[in-house]
């Protein structure tokens, strides 16, 4: 993760823990309902296709992201394992050659 996103995330972290910190329970429990309220009214203002279409599409998303991420993340491991195999093969095969070249009898460097 690049220092960017590392600074992003603890700022975004200070800035709702200050936020709840300063909210009691009575406070977050009304938030809480007015944002159900707010997206119910605005799912039924849209009538029930479009309403469903959206809560799908939603969930769908999410679904759809999670299973991409959980291919990534198996490719990206086996990445790993490949590269830390060629690394070692790598090491072996550059340490023969220097133990090789470096015993010819010339000049010494």
């Amino acid at each position: 993760m690049s220092r960017t996103k590392y600074v992003a995330a603890a700022g975004g972290g200070g800035v709702v823990g200050f936020i709840a910190g300063k909210l009691t329970g009575a406070d977050l429990k009304a938030l809480l309902s007015q944002a159900l309220d707010g997206t119910f009214k605005f799912l039924h203002e849209q009538g029930a296709y479009a309403s469903f279409a959206i809560v799908m599409a939603a969930g769908f998303g999410w679904l759809s992201v999670w299973c991409i991420r959980l291919l990534v993340d198996g490719k990206q491991g086996e990445i790993d394992r490949i590269v830390a195999e060629r690394d070692k093969f790598q090491k072996l095969l550059l340490d023969d050659w220097q133990s090789s070249t470096g015993n010819k009898g010339g000049k010494k460097k």
